[in-house]
C-alpha cells in the first residue's frame, strides 16, 4: 500500500528499507524513529546530543 504525498515525505514503510540500524542509532536524536511498521521522519533532531552549547562556544573562541 503506497503512501500518499505529503506523508510519504515524512514517513516510508519499513519494509522498504533495507539497513535499519540507522534508526535505532540515531533515535537519541530523534531523526527517524520506528513506529510500529513505519520509519517515521519527525523532523527538528540536532547532530548534538547535549545541545549545541559547547559548539558554538568554541566557535566564538
Amino acid at each position: 500500500i503506497p503512501i500518499k504525498w505529503p506523508k510519504s515525505r515524512d514517513e516510508v514503510w519499513k519494509a522498504n528499507i533495507p539497513h535499519t540500524h540507522l534508526a535505532h542509532e540515531k533515535s537519541d536524536q530523534n531523526w527517524m524513529v520506528v513506529k510500529g511498521e513505519k520509519i517515521v521522519f519527525p523532523g527538528g533532531g540536532t547532530h548534538f546530543h547535549y545541545g549545541a552549547d559547547k559548539y558554538i562556544a568554541a566557535l566564538a573562541n
